[in-house]
């Protein structure tokens, strides 16, 4: 019997599906001149991704950390050594060394730069719990499944030169410690796309990990997503992947009487290489998976895995009074 029409439409469409990639596939970061930040004259700075099959996009913005959405988005495909992008009325030319770009009468020369951020390396003060010093994964345990507030085992997680790097279906981590009112300082590397992990304070209030680097769009790192107005924070202070970045913590945690009745919300300042994106801001009682444990005094922190690659190193935690 010979297959109908219908049928062999359908074997074609499973084939294409089948060798079609994921949507949401990581796709790792490789070392790449032409991708990071590019400044000049004037003000505007260029933000350029590689965005797969010598494709990449280019942002424009009136500074690398800020609110604001781009000036313009350029695409382009790189054709040896130089890099053309349009977009919004702009043509760019990049060479590896200099991003040229016009609109009608306006010209930007930018240079490719390098930030980096001001607490990289800090050093755990006197009185600080240093969590993870590179060398160990002593101070954690594998979270018990849905449990987020129970041990479920020791660690999966992998020791990369003085990292620890997240093991993609090995479950998140949860300090043997609790804690309460504290600041907290860690540094992380995204190491490609899509990344979408993070801290949970009390294993209850998320500082998001992402890699949204140059894109207007998704939830940048340091978004407090679980425990505030959606949307927020608007201001965008990541690195380029493969960049060590820092988040640094200040948390108050919620108030009870003794009636275990909550008297004031829990709150935060968070700061991404340094720069502010909340400030003492008051977090709502946490949504989504984390919402189901309600919330306390004290808690464990919280490493999320959720089925990227990335990494950790230098944490530690200071307590601190209210």
């Amino acid at each position: 019997m010979r297959p109908t029409r219908t049928i062999i439409a359908a074997m074609v469409l499973c084939a294409l599906l089948a060798a079609a990639p994921a949507k949401n596939e990581f796709v790792p970061a490789k070392p790449d001149p032409l991708v990071g930040d590019w400044q000049g004259e004037g003000g505007v700075v260029a933000q350029v991704i590689a965005t797969g099959d010598d494709a990449y996009q280019a942002s424009l913005l009136k500074g690398g950390d800020t609110a604001d959405k781009p000036l313009a988005v350029l695409k382009g495909t790189r054709a040896g050594d130089t890099l053309q992008l349009n977009g919004d009325g702009w043509t760019a030319t990049l060479d590896g060394s200099r991003f040229t770009a016009t609109k009608d009468a306006e010209r930007f020369d930018l240079k490719h730069i390098t930030r980096t951020s001001p607490t990289l390396g800090a050093t755990a003060p006197r009185g600080a719990i240093v969590l993870f010093d590179g060398k160990s994964l002593d101070a954690w345990v594998k979270k018990d499944g849905k449990d987020w507030l129970k041990e479920g085992g020791p660690p999966a997680w992998k020791l990369v030169d003085g990292a620890m790097e997240v093991v993609p279906g090995s479950d998140s981590l949860i300090s043997r410690q609790s804690f309460g009112d504290c600041r907290v300082h860690l540094e992380f590397r995204t190491l490609g796309a899509p990344t979408n992990s993070g801290i949970y304070l009390q294993a209850r209030y998320e500082v998001n990990v992402s890699e949204t680097y140059g894109r207007p769009e998704g939830s940048p790192s340091g978004g407090l997503d679980n425990c505030t107005e959606k949307g927020l924070p608007r201001v965008r202070a990541s690195l380029p992947p493969l960049a060590w970045q820092t988040l640094d913590i200040d948390f108050r945690a919620p108030r009870f009487d003794a009636d275990s009745k909550k008297t004031a919300a829990a709150r935060a300042t968070v700061r991404v290489n340094g720069v502010t994106v909340y400030d003492d801001q008051e977090l709502s009682p946490p949504r989504g998976a984390a919402g189901r444990l309600g919330e306390a005094p004290a808690g464990p922190l919280l490493l999320q895995e959720h089925g990227a690659p990335l990494q950790f190193r230098n944490l530690w935690v200071v307590p601190t009074k209210g």
